[in-house]
C-alpha cells in the first residue's frame, strides 16, 4: 500500500512541477526518483521534510517572480530546474531515506537496541541538515534579492551588486533561518504525530527540531555564501551581477576563483551541513 501512496504523491508533484514550468522533463524524471525514494520511507518524517522544502520553495521562487527577472535576466532560466538541480536538491536526502529504510523499514523504536536508536536519530539530524540547508539557501537566494539595499559580500563586508555569489542581507539571513525553521517544524510535527508513544516513553529522544533546523540552516547557507564568494565566480556584466565566464570574455571579476559551478557548491555546502549534524549527534550520544 505504500508504494501506491508514494507512486500517486510523487505523480501529483511531477505533473504539477510540469504544468506550472518549474522543472524541465529531466528534472521531472529526477524529481520523481528522489520522490519515490522519499515517499516510500514509512517514517512519514522524510516525506514531511521533502514537501516543506518543495512546497514553500515552489512558492518563493514565483514570488514577485517578474520583479526578480527585470533585476536579474537569468531569472527565468533559473526558475526551470533541470535534473542537476534537482539532485542537488535532493540526491542526498534521498541516498539518506533509502539507508533509512535498508535498517529500520517496518521496524518500531522501541524493538531497537540503543546503538540502533542512536543509528536512527543520526540519518534523522544528517536529513534534517541537508534539507535545513537547500530550504534556508533557496529563501534566502528568492527573498533576498528583493531586500531594498545592496548585500555584503560575506569575506569582506563590502556592498556588492544583487545576484553576486556570497552576497549576504539582513532579510536573506532571516530569510534563511525561516526556511530552516520550516523544515524543522515539518519534522517535530511529522515525529510527534506518528511516534508520540515511543517519544513519551523515551524510545526516540525529543529533540526540537525546529530549532535545529534554524540553526542548520543558517550554517549551511552561510556555508554555501562563503564558498560563492571564494570558489564561485562572480562578474560585473552591464552594471549587473553574473556567475560563470560571460562569452567573449567580458566582464569584470566582482570576487572568486571560477573552480565550482552554482549546483556544486550547492551539493557542497548541503552535504558539509547534513554531514555537520549527523557528526554532532554522534558524538554526543
Amino acid at each position: 500500500m505504500r508504494i501506491w501512496l508514494a507512486l500517486a504523491l510523487t505523480s501529483v508533484l511531477c505533473a504539477g512541477s510540469l504544468r506550472k514550468g518549474s522543472l524541465s522533463g529531466t528534472g521531472v524524471a529526477a524529481a520523481a526518483v528522489v520522490g519515490l525514494c522519499t515517499a516510500s520511507n514509512d517514517n512519514v518524517l522524510f516525506t514531511a521534510v521533502l514537501l516543506a522544502f518543495y512546497v514553500s520553495s515552489s512558492f518563493w521562487t514565483k514570488y514577485q517572480a517578474r520583479l526578480k527577472a527585470r533585476m536579474d535576466p537569468g531569472f527565468a532560466a533559473a526558475s526551470r530546474r533541470d535534473w542537476r538541480q534537482v539532485l542537488c536538491n535532493g540526491g542526498i536526502g534521498a541516498a539518506i531515506s533509502v539507508v533509512y529504510q535498508c535498517k529500520f523499514d517496518g521496524r518500531r523504536p522501541e524493538d531497537l537496541s540503543m546503538g540502533e536508536r542512536r543509528l536512527m536519530t543520526v540519518l534523522i539530524w544528517g536529513y534534517v541538515g541537508f534539507y535545513a540547508c537547500c530550504a534556508a539557501d533557496t529563501w534566502a537566494s528568492e527573498i533576498g534579492t528583493l531586500s531594498s539595499n545592496w548585500p555584503v559580500l560575506i569575506t569582506t563586508l563590502r556592498p556588492v551588486p544583487p545576484g553576486t555569489n556570497g552576497g549576504v542581507s539582513k532579510l536573506g539571513l532571516l530569510s534563511s533561518f525561516a526556511g530552516g525553521a520550516t523544515v524543522g517544524f515539518a519534522a517535530d510535527a511529522a515525529l510527534w504525530a506518528q511516534y508520540f508513544s515511543a517519544i513519551r516513553t523515551g524510545a526516540m529522544p525529543r529533540i526540537p527540531y525546529i530549532m535545529l533546523g534554524s540553526l542548520l540552516g543558517v550554517l549551511g547557507s552561510g556555508l554555501d555564501s562563503l564558498l560563492g564568494a571564494t570558489v564561485q565566480a562572480s562578474f560585473l556584466v552591464d552594471g549587473r551581477a553574473a556567475s560563470g565566464r560571460p562569452a567573449g570574455g567580458a566582464g569584470r571579476v566582482i570576487c572568486g576563483r571560477d573552480w565550482l559551478s552554482n549546483n556544486a557548491v550547492n551539493v557542497v555546502a548541503s552535504a558539509c551541513t547534513a554531514a555537520a549534524a549527523a557528526g554532532t549527534l554522534a558524538l554526543l550520544v
